[in-house]
């Protein structure tokens, strides 16, 4: 944060808040994140404090090794990161449509090497 940043933010350093999951008082700037541009608002900090925020999302993900792009450390949904899914997606996950896209992509490789 810079030192502009700080000063229009200074007034929040005392302001609490309470988690609306684990109803419990806070410090706005310590243990909220923020959500919105102006850092200056009250309002530009969510209302879940980040502990609740991260064990939200541990249980709706799993961190790990994606199976089909083998990139390690990522949020996965059924062994699938999001890059991945979106991908799948894409194709209508129809495993003739995406063996049509496996056929194309291996000719692609073959005429630029």
């Amino acid at each position: 944060m810079d030192f502009d940043q700080q000063l229009r933010t200074e007034h929040l350093l005392l302001e609490d808040r309470v988690c609306r999951v684990c109803k419990i008082k806070k410090g706005l700037l310590a243990d909220f994140y923020r959500c919105r541009r102006d850092p200056s608002l009250t309002s530009s900090y969510s209302y879940e404090c980040k502990q609740c925020t991260l064990e939200r999302v541990r249980k709706k993900y799993e961190i790990g090794t994606c199976i089909i792009c083998d990139k390690e450390k990522q949020k996965l949904e059924k062994n699938i990161c999001r890059k991945c899914s979106k991908g799948i997606k894409v194709f209508d996950a129809s495993p003739e449509t995406l063996q049509r896209v496996i056929i194309y992509l291996n000719q692609q490789k073959d005429i630029s090497s």
